[in-house]
């Protein structure tokens, strides 16, 4: 008699958690193709000219000069600095999309409440076509207008020479 009451228990229990609705949404499509990705994108393309020019103007500087150690090292020196300023800038941009992901999801998912939780496309092998809702989140998502860090300034400027000792 306690292992059918036990039985049945679990039956109940299972059922629960089969009733259990979860939604997908393909994350990369809702970055790449959102309002707020594509404004990202292009913030970031502004931020690669102005990073682009102040190499330039770095280059500019030298110029002539290239074949010398004090301007190769000044250019290897100024170029490291722009890529690592570049990599800070995306890293802003993605964290900036990912919270807009997140607010977007959670707008859906409020006027969703049959929805227990959504989940990445990408963590999934497999998903069933109509837990799906890729489309209904983009729709959310593009109500959204991100902010994204000023453009960065680039100031070049060659380093004063120091005078040499008397004595």
């Amino acid at each position: 008699m306690k292992s059918i009451v036990f039985l049945a228990m679990f039956a109940s229990l299972s059922a629960a958690a089969f009733a259990t609705e979860i939604a997908v949404v393909d994350t990369e499509k809702l970055l790449v193709q959102s309002e707020p990705g594509k404004l990202g994108q292009a913030h970031l393309e502004e931020v690669q000219k102005v990073l682009q020019k102040g190499y330039n103007d770095l280059r500019a500087l030298y110029r002539g000069q290239e074949n010398t150690a004090e301007a190769q090292n000044a250019v290897a020196q100024g170029q490291a600095a722009l890529e690592r300023q570049m990599e800070v800038e995306r890293a802003a941009v993605t964290s900036v999309l990912q919270s807009e992901l997140m607010a977007s999801v959670e707008a859906w998912r409020k006027k969703n409440p049959k929805f227990h939780a959504v989940m990445a496309r990408q963590l999934l092998l497999d998903a069933a076509p109509r837990l799906d809702v890729t489309d209904a989140v983009l729709k959310e998502m593009n109500r959204r207008r991100p902010k994204f860090a000023a453009l960065p300034t680039v100031t070049v400027s060659k380093p004063k020479r120091a005078l040499p000792k008397t004595k």
